[in-house]
């Protein structure tokens, strides 16, 4: 329990760090769309970075009410580049998730922007992706805890077991799969290719 601490301040320290870099999955009710626009294509493309083996591994983490007011906004602001390995790829995305504001959306906008172009294309315009989230994976909305299983890649592709808290304290799991990109715009960042239940 103790060596997992570290880790955890690790984690933390590196979103911190990561501010200016940062939508995924939806209610059926009719709200008004937020005014984010969503996922827009870099300017220039972007060049890719190979990780090391220490800076893709990130599995084995738990991190309980890592909601602050640090995190959050550090989080919601960061987008796709091509220097992150895969399995920070999904912690921005999940703890984008855990801050999500159901006003604005934000955390949902985030992970979409994460979401590769064959996965956005397969989910449809991003008010689909916002239902999909808010009803097919609501649990990963404002969770009060996140427990990252091991990393396991196999070339270009990486999946990682993703098992969140709730405030009653039930436990969902998802297996997120990220797929480094063969083309450009994205061409060698890692976006996700999908979310399953695990």
């Amino acid at each position: 329990m103790t060596a997992s601490r570290p880790l955890v301040l690790v984690v933390l320290a590196v979103f911190v760090s990561l501010a200016g870099c940062g939508a995924f999955f939806g209610t059926g009710e009719t709200e008004p769309e937020p005014t984010i626009t969503p996922a827009t294509v870099p300017a220039e493309e972007p060049q890719a970075v190979e990780a090391t083996d220490e800076g893709s591994y990130w599995g084995n983490v738990s991190v309980d009410a890592n909601r602050s007011a640090v995190t959050q906004p550090r989080v919601l602001e960061l987008r796709p580049n091509c220097e992150r390995p895969p399995g920070l790829v999904v912690h921005i995305q999940v703890l984008a998730l855990q801050n999500n504001d159901p006003k604005t959306n934000e955390g949902i906008n985030t992970t979409w922007q994460f979401a590769s172009p064959s996965n956005r294309e397969l989910t449809g315009p991003y008010s689909n992706f916002v239902r999909t989230i808010q009803s097919g994976f609501k649990p990963l909305l404002n969770a009060t805890g996140v427990r990252y299983g091991p990393l396991d890649r196999d070339g270009d592709t990486a999946s990682q077991p993703v098992t969140v808290v709730n405030g009653n304290g039930t436990t969902t799991s998802y297996r997120w799969t990220v797929e480094k990109q063969t083309e450009a715009p994205y061409e060698g960042c890692w976006m996700t290719a999908g979310v399953a239940p695990a």
